[in-house]
């Protein structure tokens, strides 16, 4: 049964949502309507000034006065100043102080001016406001035509000037086309203003119709609820006569030990168990002081309360205790209950242990580290004395042993790496794994010249660590970043977020060595590292410096037919190769991403169209290029150049890139399937997993993540889990894919569920474009002299 707390929260949290959805959209409807009245008057001061600067320049034409003509300067200034910092707020990254300057000589109030500009930036694609800056922009042209015209009246002497009827027909003929595009600029503002408001009014009639229903469902539960519990009242009754027969059985056969006793704390009856424990038959306990052979060692309800029998046992024991009433409510003795606690509390020990050890390595996880750091963090901002010192340490080319000689191996040196550091500390030190291939120690009492020298110390010795696998030998390093805690104010997560920092920056630095926090470079680097990476991808694009490589999908099922995934790598300076993880974050942290999907497109387009026909190839979308609404035509563009068949194109987006951006994905699948494309959702159970949002996404394949696969041979629950996800889709009419699979125990336990394909190490290894396509042709020409 729910407790209290959660149908009061089942209860109210439908009217919370209701009033927080009706605030919000309250706040930001107010907000954008006074952004909009912002605008309004804006175009006011532009008319006036547009206007005032006309007028005043028709009067300099007649009156030649200097003032006249400095008027009119004036006035222009204002819807030029507005004219700039429209122009500024287009530019990829503005100067917002030209910015707020412009508005201010627009004479815009300057409590106005950030809502002019946010609204701007995050709302000149709307049509609505759209139309309006489109209206604006067109008076660009006529407000400088306005201002040359002045300036050319000005310089021209006043003997000199041609008939004033020139300048007058053509001052009026800019006054003629200004005039209706500030009426065509507030017309659309306001029509805004409507559409924001008729918004605010459906958001009010939507939780209107919420509050109603949640009141509905409340007062439906309440009722069951009461017929729920006269049903269950009038079964109890029924069964508490029951229960009284069998409590004398009850107390005979119960596994723990029973006695009680009378009011002068005298056995007066005991179990079978309670003879046992005890270590005397009943005949010898009935009568005698409970004291007297109950002898009983340690605090009540500690984990350390023994009993002592008679024959000098300790048995470790839970107590409690009732008291026996007499009708009129006087004491007349009390039952007591021992339980052997012996299995539960070396359980209980052992789950003690592995919630805060790694299952792994036998070192502490990083939820035991990090709340043995808090403790430390917190004694120092108490005041009390003490250098110590945090490491950060992340092993080099790990990758490289997990890559090639598999995950046991990278497990196994995980293991060795933690023995070896607890080999190198003092005991009081404190070590833990933090994740994969990453460690964290405390050097407590340490001072900070000292710190530095356990942490070079620590790198040494993981240098001369060889790892032997098999007939290989391996050498690794490690990156150390280390804090210095000595007078240091900061909590948990800042501690360990400057650690990690010193110790990404020792890895940027070249790998394999120590870099020492500190507060004055650490952003400065950081930035400079991620411009580093974007400046990189850069060149490469230009330079047309990636490289496409392919892996194999294979088909599990009987006339299945295998295809590829197109991957992608970078090439350094040098022509070496660049994984992945050292690009695409930083080009998706800083926009890239649909510039590189795009080359991709197009190089696969390319290559795909030289292939024998009926080869198909998978292609990564990411979730910017999911709402590229520009990619549509960019696919169907380098299709009719390369004239590839797109009926042997998959394109594959991330759950997490589909499910964050639902509305443009279903489109875009929808769009490309039509033209024959086929779509997979790749990653499915990583992300925001919901079978739900497959009703939404008409995908042909859904990839099962490999952190399910990987499991499927030793955990009920991932096996479970990816007989879950292969049934439900193919009861949607959608063809699964495992991922990450790399052994053939894996390959026939995925036969056997029905999944239709698997891709992974253990199908084959991503492969450069030009030996796939030897490999390919290799196995299709054995495959012909098979049949032959």
């Amino acid at each position: 049964m729910r407790s209290s707390q959660e149908r009061y929260i089942a209860v109210v949290l439908p009217f919370a949502l209701a009033v927080a959805a009706l605030t919000l959209v309250a706040v930001l409807s107010v907000s954008i309507m006074s952004m909009l009245r912002a605008y309004v008057a804006g175009e006011s001061h532009w008319s006036k000034g547009q206007k005032a600067a006309i007028a005043t320049l028709q009067r300099y034409l007649v009156t030649a006065d200097e003032q006249d003509f400095q008027q009119f300067r004036n006035e222009l200034a204002v819807p030029l100043s507005d004219l700039s910092a429209r122009r500024e707020m287009d530019k990829d990254q503005p100067d917002w102080e030209l910015v707020r300057t412009g508005f201010l000589g627009g004479r815009n109030a300057e409590e106005d001016i950030g809502g002019m500009v946010w609204l701007y930036r995050n709302f000149k694609q709307v049509p609505l406001m759209a139309r309006a800056i489109a209206y604006w922009k067109h008076s660009d042209e006529h407000l400088l035509r306005l201002r040359d015209l002045g300036e050319r009246l000005h310089a021209t002497p006043h003997a000199a000037r041609p008939a004033q009827d020139v300048f007058l027909l053509e001052l009026q003929e800019i006054d003629r086309r200004l005039s209706p595009l500030a009426l065509g600029f507030a017309s659309a503002i306001n029509e805004a203003a409507r559409q924001v408001t008729h918004a605010l009014l459906g958001v009010l009639v939507l939780s209107a119709a919420l509050l109603a229903w949640s009141c509905h469902s409340y007062l439906r539960r309440a009722f069951l609820r009461r017929e729920r519990l006269l049903l269950q009242l009038q079964q109890s009754q029924a069964e508490a006569f029951a229960e009284k027969e069998l409590v004398q059985v009850t107390l005979g056969s119960i596994a723990d030990a029973v006695i009680t006793t009378d009011q002068e704390q005298r056995v007066s009856y005991c179990n079978r168990n309670a003879e046992q424990m005890l270590g005397l038959p009943s005949d010898m306990l009935v009568g005698r002081p409970l004291d007297e052979v109950c002898r009983l060692q340690g605090a009540e309800g500690s984990v350390h309360l023994h009993l002592q029998s008679a024959d000098g046992r300790q048995l470790p024991v839970d107590r409690s205790l009732a008291p026996i009433h007499a009708p009129d409510g006087q004491a007349i003795g009390q039952v007591i209950v021992l339980h052997d606690a012996s299995e539960a509390r070396r359980h209980a020990a052992q789950l003690s242990y592995q919630a805060t050890h790694d299952e792994l390595t036998d070192i502490l996880n990083r939820r035991e580290f990090e709340r043995r750091l808090c403790e430390l963090l917190a004694g120092l901002q108490e005041g009390r004395q003490g250098e110590h010192a945090v490491l950060y340490l992340d092993l080099d080319r790990f990758k490289v042993i997990n890559d090639t000689s598999g995950h046991a191996a990278g497990d196994e040196l995980i293991r060795q790496v933690s023995q070896l550091l607890q080999a190198t500390l003092r005991e009081r030190d404190i070590v833990g794994r933090l994740g994969g291939d990453e460690f964290g120690i405390v050097l407590t009492q340490c001072s900070h010249s000292d710190a530095l020298h356990v942490a070079e110390k620590v790198r040494q010795a993981v240098v001369d660590l060889r790892f032997l696998w098999g007939v290989r030998s391996y050498r690794i390093g490690v990156s150390i970043g280390v804090v210095l805690l000595a007078g240091r104010q900061g909590n948990l997560k800042e501690v360990m977020k400057s650690a990690d920092a010193a110790c990404y920056m020792a890895k940027e630095k070249g790998r394999n060595r120590i870099h020492l926090y500190s507060d004055d470079d650490a952003e400065l680097s950081v930035r400079q590292t991620e411009m580093e990476a974007v400046s990189r991808i850069r060149a490469a694009l230009e330079h047309d410096r990636f490289c496409l490589y392919l892996q194999t999908i294979a088909p599990l099922k009987p006339g299945g037919q295998a295809h590829a995934e197109v991957l992608v790598r970078m090439l350094d300076e040098q022509g070496g190769l660049i994984p992945p993880m050292a690009f695409i974050p930083a080009a998706e942290r800083y926009d890239l991403m649909p510039l590189l999907d795009r080359w991709v497109i197009r190089h696969a387009f390319a290559a795909l169209a030289q292939q024998p026909p009926g080869t198909s190839w998978a292609i990564n979308l990411s979730g910017a290029s999911v709402c590229d609404e520009g990619l549509l035509e960019y696919v169907l563009a380098q299709q009719r150049a390369c004239g590839v068949a797109l009926e042997n194109v998959c394109f594959e987006i991330t759950e997490t890139a589909a499910v964050g951006n639902l509305a443009q994905a279903a489109a875009l699948i929808q769009n490309l399937q039509t033209l024959g494309c086929r779509f997979a959702l790749d990653d499915f159970g990583a992300g925001m997993s919901s079978f739900a949002y497959l009703k939404h996404l008409p995908v042909d394949y859904v990839k099962i993540d490999g952190s399910f696969i990987r499991g499927i041979l030793h955990s009920p629950t991932e096996r479970a889990m990816v007989e879950s996800i292969n049934q439900i889709a193919h009861v949607m009419g959608k063809q699964t894919i495992a991922e990450f699979v790399e052994a053939e125990a894996e390959l026939a336990c995925l036969r056997a569920m029905g999944v239709d394909y698997a891709q992974g190490y253990g199908v084959g290894r991503p492969q450069p474009l030009s030996e796939w396509q030897a490999a390919n042709k290799a196995a299709k020409t054995t495959q012909i002299d098979a049949l032959s």
